[in-house]
């Protein structure tokens, strides 16, 4: 019974539809075996979303206070990191890649004070893409907001993230 459903529709004349150019180039995080689970940037986002407004603690891991690796890591669905770890679930990238749910670090040896930071990408704010829409825990708490591209943050991109 299966065969002749797959004979009849095989059989069938395949109709030409207009060709129409494809979407955009997306880059996909590389999938590693025993890495984070995959998530979408769509669950990035909605993570993200979800943790605006959370006061900011330096430390902080709940939702009581986060800092800004932890807001990150929580909206990545990964293991509390920091800017120095975050190398262990992702990648770098260039800033042509950069894509919704994607990463800027400055790791504690770039930064000129020692702290390090980190933020989330959302989306080009203009067309020159020096300016930027981040989700960040910043103090006194984490926003979202526009600001300019600054070249001493990595693009990073984390481990096993999936369009969508």
């Amino acid at each position: 019974m299966f065969a002749n459903v797959l004979n009849s529709t095989t059989a069938k004349k395949s109709t030409s539809l207009p060709r129409v150019a494809g979407p955009a180039a997306t880059y996909q995080a590389a999938m590693i075996p025993g890495g984070p689970q995959p998530i979408t940037r769509s669950e990035i986002l909605a993570s993200a979303q979800k943790l605006l407004n959370v006061p900011y603690v330096w430390g902080g891991t709940s939702a009581t206070g986060l800092d800004c690796s932890a807001f990150v890591s929580k909206a990545w669905g990964v293991s509390r990191q920091t800017t120095d770890t975050l190398s262990s679930v992702a990648q770098p990238i260039s800033k042509d890649e950069l894509q919704a749910g994607d990463a800027l670090n400055l790791t504690t040896a770039k930064d000129p004070e020692g702290d390090g930071h980190i933020r989330l990408f959302d989306r080009w704010a203009n067309a020159e893409h020096t300016r930027m829409y981040v989700y960040e825990e910043t103090p006194p708490r984490s926003i979202h907001h526009v600001i300019n591209w600054d070249p001493s943050y990595t693009p990073m991109r984390r481990t096993n993230v999936i369009d969508g």
